[in-house]
């Protein structure tokens, strides 16, 4: 059997537009790091109760980062090109944007009550905050299932700010005043790009596909445009506002960063979004941020 003939067989596991989900999965496991941290300053010491911690963290991020991208991407982008071609495309991104919801809406849900839960019993003063933020994706929730976009990004953003505030009141370091909004930007600097990520992977590539035309591309890159902006900001928020959170644990004793857990979990976080960089950079380079050609570059048509 010829090499070429073995090459073809194989998973394309090495083709480059791996990329995005490879990125998707690092900050997927930074998101894991920085929850297991949280958990270790709250006194959850078993890895089931960070993993709660995580999802209840995680999907919500997915529901309202998708939404983030409906809203300031899509609509958008479909404003500036209103052709059959193009709405057709929009549509079936919508609807598939609607299934995601179905499958994402009860999993956070359940995250977030059972996270809730486990925290009210560990930490009863969490209760206030804790049914303020599951009152709030309920919210969001409701959004969805009414179609009301406005309502969903209020209730979701609303529980994720929440939940924010609430890991904050509950680690040991004061600064209340000023690491309360920094927390609640770095969680929505997190859901604008691993939402938009999920959006690129899952959504806008299984829709264009059966509809390569230039208008499809077209919309496609506007999106994509949108999203690199928005990352170009994203990058330098979450480093900055980690930056304060290491701060806040460890002042400037940065060799605490090598002798304890917690600053191991602060070093694993900051190597995989240094890793996230460097895929974000060779993305557009490689042009491997979708298979369909011409998104990544409209000069490639």
């Amino acid at each position: 059997m010829s090499t070429t003939t073995v090459a073809r067989g194989l998973p394309r596991v090495l083709d480059k537009y791996m990329l995005p989900k490879v990125a998707f999965t690092l900050v997927s496991l930074a998101s894991l790091a920085g929850a297991s941290l949280t958990g270790l300053r709250h006194g959850v010491t078993d890895w089931p109760g960070w993993v709660l911690r995580w999802a209840a963290y995680w999907l919500p991020a997915l529901l309202l980062g998708t939404e983030i991208w409906k809203l300031f991407y899509l609509q958008p982008s479909v404003r500036l090109r209103p052709v059959p071609n193009a709405v057709e495309y929009a549509t079936a991104m919508l609807q598939l944007h609607r299934r995601w919801q179905k499958v994402l809406a009860p999993l956070a849900a359940l995250a977030v009550a059972a996270d809730m839960v486990h925290y009210s019993v560990l930490r009863p003063s969490s209760l206030p905050l804790g049914l303020a933020a599951g009152g709030l994706l309920l919210v969001g929730l409701a959004g969805i299932w009414l179609d009301r976009p406005a309502v969903t990004l209020v209730g979701l953003a609303g529980a994720v700010a929440t939940m924010a505030a609430l890991d904050v009141r509950l680690e040991p370091a004061g600064h209340a005043w000023l690491l309360i909004p920094n927390r609640m930007l770095h969680m929505w600097a997190f859901s604008a790009w691993l939402g938009g990520a999920l959006w690129n992977i899952f959504i806008a590539v299984p829709a264009g596909l059966p509809r390569q035309n230039m208008d499809t591309v077209i919309l496609a890159n506007f999106q994509l445009e949108r999203f690199r902006v928005v990352v170009r900001t994203v990058f330098p928020t979450i480093v900055a506002t980690g930056l304060v959170q290491a701060w806040a644990m460890f002042g400037f004793r940065w060799e605490a960063l090598f002798t304890s857990v917690w600053g191991w979990l602060v070093l694993l976080k900051v190597g995989l979004i240094l890793v996230l960089v460097g895929v974000f950079i060779t993305c557009p380079m490689w042009k491997a941020c979708s298979p369909i050609r011409g998104v990544c570059d409209l000069d490639d048509l």
